[in-house]
Order: structure tokens, then sequence, then C-alpha cells
């Protein structure tokens, strides 16, 4: 039994009622705040959409015409802001359905939205919404456990590869993080590793993309080269037509492409990472559950404004919670969250800042890099054979 729940529950009769009431608890808070849904959060989305386009406006505006540093400067800010609010705070959340319940903005349900990130949609529903949100750390369930080749616990076999995935990440994988999530979502990343893994997939959840090769590779290409095509060729032809640089247009969409894409990395990893990994029998009860989600993820502190840029996924908990309700109400709910681990004794982690959470992850990257004591003498052993 995890957390401090053992002084709670001697029997197993006493455990499953406990997580009934735990259960209970956490479904009330849904309930309560699934009440609350109306008008407020329709404005919140379309007002969000609507501060994106104009950031996107002014962005490529100030980007095209001008002729000194600032106005180049604060114009890939805006960009990147732009492409920020839509990959995250619009684009992750209206995909978990948060947006489902109202009729009167069918662009925002979650089976129509068309996503202003090089992502193809339903392979991110599969892998994100239907495997790591129900298998949340739990060995060989969670895809998110190791994107590419990624080693973040002491279970999964090492192998020469990840002595190198700390540089590999920051340096080549996190600036590009959005294009290559097809590779997983979509199981290319367990067919290459498969070729040229010692070990194949031993370690790493499988995932599930439906569909044959050459269909999986065509609804890649297509949410890929649909960003593309518009960073990296339209809007610097365009002007270029017009009597502009081609290449500053080119290079601000790329900077503000690499920011959004370093933002997103360490935001995601840095909240889910570092946490221990989960039975397998995590989904027996609901109730087992929701325990799950506390421990496999990590907040961090930060500002309601801030939040927004970080997609509200400073507060990774209440969204593993409660993914299907919109996040503007994740801080509001982290106060009944906290109440009710303060009323069982169980841990609601919060790192005090993202550096913190940042610092936090890169340091178990680095110690995954290498091989376990254990692992060293069997490869000792091995060559000494």
């Amino acid at each position: 039994m995890t957390h401090a729940l053992a002084e709670y529950a001697a029997t197993d009769a006493e455990q499953a009622a406990l997580y009934d009431r735990i259960e209970a608890e956490f479904d009330a808070i849904r309930q309560r705040y699934r009440a609350k849904l109306g008008a407020a959060d329709v404005s919140y989305i379309k007002g969000l959409r609507l501060k994106s386009r104009i950031a996107e406006v002014l962005g490529r505006g100030l980007i095209w015409a001008s002729f000194e540093p600032v106005a180049f400067t604060a114009g890939t800010a805006l960009l990147t802001l732009h492409r920020n609010l839509e990959a995250i705070e619009i684009g992750h959340n209206v995909l978990h359905g948060q947006y489902d319940y109202f009729p009167e903005i069918p662009q925002f349900h979650s089976r129509n939205f068309k996503w202003k990130a090089p992502v193809d949609e339903e392979g991110w529903r599969r892998e994100h919404n239907g495997q790591h949100h129900v298998h949340t750390n739990v060995y060989e369930m969670d895809p998110d456990l190791n994107h590419g080749i990624l080693r973040m616990n002491d279970k999964q076999p090492w192998n020469p590869y990840h002595r190198w995935q700390l540089p590999m990440y920051l340096l080549i994988t996190y600036p590009i993080v959005l294009y290559g999530f097809n590779q997983q979502n979509l199981g290319f990343r367990q067919e290459w590793r498969e070729k040229h893994f010692p070990q194949g997939n031993d370690g790493y959840a499988p995932v599930h993309p439906g569909g044959e090769m050459k269909e999986r590779k065509r609804r890649h290409w297509l949410s890929v080269n649909r960003v593309l095509f518009k960073e990296y060729l339209l809007f610097p032809l365009m002007a270029l037509a017009t009597g502009f640089s081609f290449w500053k247009v080119f290079l601000a969409n790329m900077l503000a492409d690499g920011i959004n894409n370093y933002w997103i990395s360490l935001t995601i990893q840095a909240t889910h990472l570092t946490e221990p990994l989960q039975p397998e029998d995590a989904l027996a009860h609901k109730g087992r559950w929701y325990l799950s989600q506390l421990d496999s993820t990590v907040n961090f502190k930060g500002s309601r404004r801030m939040s927004i840029l970080w997609g509200h996924l400073n507060y990774q908990i209440e969204h593993h919670l409660f993914p299907d309700i919109p996040s503007r109400h994740y801080p509001d709910m982290a106060r009944e969250v906290k109440a009710v681990c303060a009323k069982y004794g169980l841990a609601y982690k919060c790192n005090p800042s993202w550096f913190h959470a940042i610092r936090n992850y890169l340091g178990a990257m680095w110690k995954y890099s290498f091989p376990t004591p254990s692992e060293r003498q069997a490869m000792k052993e091995g060559r000494h054979a």
C-alpha cells in the first residue's frame, strides 16, 4: 500500500472501503466543477484564440517589415507566444475534450479540432489520452515514460545509447520535439528500437497506433508538412515577393519554433518523469487509480498568468486527476485536492519553481544514463566469460 494509507486500513476490506472514500472525494470535486462549466469557459477559449491570432498577426508583421533588432525580437516573441498558446493551452487541452461540453463551439470539440502543431490529432489521442493518461508511469504500459530512447528508471534495461541521452535530448530532440511526437504516437519509434536495440523494446511500452504502415506515414507527413510548409516556405516566400527578406522570416520562424519546442518539452517532462513507477493493478479500483495519478505527477509553482503559458501543466496533478475539465479551473481545484490529500495523509508534491522542476528532471536523466551496479557487474562477467 502506498502513501500513509496503511494507518487507515489493516484488511483488504478496509483497504477497499478506503479506496471507495478516496474515489468519492475526487469524484465530488470533478462533479462540482463540471456543474460550474458555462459561458465563462466558452468566453475563455474563444478569447484565448483571439489573443493568439492577434499575437500571430502582430508578430509576423513586425518580423516581415522590421529593419532593426528591436522590432525583429518583438515580432519573434509574439510569434512564439502564438505558437505556444496554440500548442498547449489551446490544442493540448482541447484534444482532451475539455470543451466538448459546449455545442456552441464545435470548432473546439476534440474530434473536430485541427491542431496548429505538427502532430497527428488521432495518433495523439490514442497514445496520450488513451494510454499515457490511463496507465501513467506503469512500466511497459505508459509510452510517455520513454519517448524515443529515453531511460528514466532503473527497471528499464540499460544499453550504450542511454549514455548519450542527456546531450542528445537537450541538443537534438527537444528543439524539434513536436515534430517527433508522431514518431512515438504512430509507432515508428518502437519499430526503430526493435531493429537497433540489443533488447528490442524490452522496458518500453507498446504503442497501438492503428492503421497500416503506409497510412501512418501519410498521416505523419500531412501533420508535419502543414507546419513546415507554412513556416519555412509560404511566409518566407510571401516576404520575398513583397520586397522583404526570405531569410529573416525563415530565421524568426525557426527561432519561434525552437523556443516553443523547448518550452513544451521541459514543461511536460519535468512534471512526470522524476516520479515513481506504478503497479499494474492501478486500474483495479478507481480510487486506487486516483492515487496512482497523485504518485505519478508533480506540480511547480507559478502565477495564474504564467500558468496559461505552461498550458496549466504546472498543475500536472490536477490535469491527471481531471483531464477533461477546462484547465483554467486547475488553480481553484488544487486547493480542494490539497485538502483531500491532507485529510488522508497523501503526498501533494509541488516544486517551488519551474527551474527546480527542470533541475530535478535533468538530474534524473543524468542518473539513468548509466547502468545500475548490478548491470555493471553483469557486463563485467559477460566480458570475462
